[in-house]
């Protein structure tokens, strides 16, 4: 993901506002039944020629939650932390 922790946090507060817990180098979202941790490190940054990209490497462990629950969850986080193009 081309994100910061703080960018990657600050998106996913505007998409979750009050649904958000926050733990070293983690990320929990609760929405409806579903409950989501996403775990992150800081990556090496991407280079395309001199424009510099942060990295951020992000697993995801289901905690709580109905299949269809968690996948609606992860899909409103992959909106949620898209950028614009162009």
């Amino acid at each position: 993901m081309t994100s910061t922790p703080e960018e990657f946090a600050g998106s996913l507060t505007a998409a979750f506002p009050a649904a958000l817990e926050t733990a070293p180098n983690a990320l929990i979202v609760s929405h409806g039944t579903a409950r989501v941790r996403f775990d992150y490190q800081v990556a090496p940054s991407w280079r395309i020629g001199s424009l510099q990209l942060p990295s951020l490497l992000v697993g995801i462990t289901v905690l709580d939650g109905a299949q269809e629950a968690v996948e609606a969850l992860i899909e409103r986080v992959d909106r949620a932390t898209q950028r614009g193009g162009g």
